[in-house]
């Protein structure tokens, strides 16, 4: 992988929820999923995910410099915390056991990133 994940150390994203605002370091982000305009975070600090107004769009710009890659039309992946890829299912595995499944259009970006 072409990667440089040291760009993510000491960077802090800040979700706005309804009465709070979270900061979140990018290296504990382990993925990203859109529902409409609503955007859920999953991120290795506890179980619960936090869930904020916006856009994948927008966050695909944000964190792309940073490692994060376009798995499908609703999510985006933290490629630091992706441990395995299964090539038969289109899967990916992160280090939290949690597997994805990546779309046939973005499945050959995802493996040419692994060969590499």
């Amino acid at each position: 992988m072409n990667f440089d994940f040291s760009k993510q150390k000491g960077k802090i994203l800040p979700i706005k929820e309804k009465t709070q605002t979270s900061f979140l370091c990018y290296d504990e982000i382990l993925y990203l999923e859109c529902t409409g305009n609503l955007v859920f975070v999953f991120h290795t600090q506890n179980a619960r995910h936090i869930s904020y107004t916006s856009s994948l769009i927008s966050n695909e710009t944000i964190l792309g410099d940073f490692g994060f890659v376009r798995i499908s039309d609703n999510k985006i992946v933290n490629m630091y915390h992706v441990k395995k890829l299964n090539s038969i299912k289109r899967e990916i595995h992160m280090s939290n056991g949690c597997v994805l499944e990546v779309s046939r259009r973005k499945w050959h970006k995802i493996a040419e990133l692994f060969k590499s």
